[in-house]
């Protein structure tokens, strides 16, 4: 295994450097819409795990041969498909929560993870490499979704899961999806400043 592929750089390729939501700005329309409080982003967090995976792992068994196009629109069909017993199982496991995400819970088997890197760095990947990576990119999305879920239900409503903080101040327009972009924006900026600082400091 070269030292690009190695399992050390998959996974810290994954998590940090090319992190779905904080660095590559992907997936994050059902974010900032969704994720106002810790369990709707542990909802979100759990569907598209489930979805992305399931999609991606089956999807790579489509015949490169077939034409570009074609791939990608089977790469969806396959994503429907997963897409009706996740809804089953799921609902059965949070009821009542998969239904507060309306459209883009189904949104999900078209996320860029499935359209977009599946072609591009995913499917040219051995299996197991495969795995890995989407194992990590997916755990890397649900980190940054549920600690943005947190902060910004801290910061909106004074609550953790629910629960009262007393905060003296809370800023109730991050509930909102505008506010969620500022919020996830800010977020994407100071990780990456962290990142890069820690980048150059490695490098003295």
């Amino acid at each position: 295994m070269s030292n690009e592929n190695s399992a050390k750089n998959i996974i810290l390729n994954a998590l940090v450097k090319k992190n779905p939501i904080l660095v590559s700005g992907m997936v994050i329309a059902p974010v900032v819409v969704t994720a106002n409080t810790f369990l709707s982003a542990a909802t979100l967090a759990l569907t598209f795990s489930v979805i992305t995976f399931f999609t991606l792992v089956v999807s790579s068994f489509v015949p490169k041969r077939i034409v570009y196009t074609v791939r990608i629109i089977l790469y969806t069909l396959i994503g429907a498909l997963v897409y009706v017993p996740s809804v089953i199982i799921l609902n059965s496991v949070i009821p009542g929560e998969i239904s507060k995400m309306g459209i883009f819970f189904p949104l999900l088997i078209t996320n860029s993870l499935i359209i977009s890197r599946s072609e591009t760095i995913f499917f040219r990947e051995s299996k197991g490499q495969m795995i890995l990576d989407i194992v990590f990119c997916i755990i890397g999305y649900d980190a940054a979704v549920l600690l943005y879920g947190l902060i910004r239900e801290v910061l909106s409503a004074g609550t953790a899961g629910g629960k009262m903080l007393g905060m003296p101040y809370v800023f109730s327009a991050l509930e909102y999806p505008f506010g969620g972009f500022i919020l996830l924006g800010a977020a994407a900026a100071l990780f990456r400043f962290i990142f890069m600082t820690v980048k150059r400091a490695g490098q003295k």
